[in-house]
């Protein structure tokens, strides 16, 4: 199946155990394929699944009350989808997740992951540095908002994803910074004439 082996790797770094056998998840997860601007998941909707990026882009995003859109993260192939806090809340979702280019993912449900980490201690490992490297993400997000200005956040994330450009629209990526596209094509204006 497309991704798996780059998934397994992702999984063995994670639990540092490199030699483990995972045959046991080949049948667990499915290979699926979304269109641009198709949803793995909608805001109010249950969430059920946890996901693998192998080719595309994801976006995270809430919606307030006024329909103005927030992105939350953006997801690349070799990263993990599928919003922790609605999938460990069980209630409908808060967040939504969509396709920003024709993406494939393989998908598994939350319930086969938690059944894994009950019953084996890599699968334990798993989980745990899973939870650690999503809520180190979430930390270092909130120093950069609140201590770095737009445009060093903004050339952060250009140099930890190189290929930010070509995959996210520009307002996507204005949204995700807490700046208006107006803003962002000024922090950009300067680079583009070098």
């Amino acid at each position: 199946m497309e991704g798996l082996e780059n998934l397994k790797k992702v999984l063995g770094s994670l639990a540092g155990d490199y030699s483990r056998d995972m045959t046991e998840i080949d049948q667990l997860f499915t290979l699926k394929t979304y269109k641009k601007n198709d949803f793995f998941l909608k805001e109010k909707s249950i969430s059920k699944n946890i996901a693998f990026v192998v080719t595309g882009a994801l976006r995270e995003f809430y919606i307030d009350k006024a329909g103005r859109e927030y992105n939350k993260t953006f997801c690349f192939p070799g990263q993990f989808t599928g919003s922790y806090f609605d999938l460990a809340s069980n209630k409908p979702s808060n967040v939504s997740i969509q396709a920003m280019a024709d993406s494939k993912v393989l998908v598994m449900s939350y319930r086969k992951s938690r059944e894994l980490m009950e019953k084996d201690i890599f699968w334990l490992k798993v989980g745990y540095a899973s939870a650690h490297n999503l809520l180190m993400y979430k930390l270092q997000k909130e120093y950069q908002l609140l201590t770095l200005s737009a445009k060093e956040r903004y050339e952060l994330l250009l140099k930890e994803n190189p290929h930010l450009e070509q995959l996210v629209p520009a307002y996507h990526i204005a949204s995700y910074l807490g700046i208006t596209p107006i803003s962002l094509s000024r922090l950009r204006s300067p680079k583009r004439r070098k």
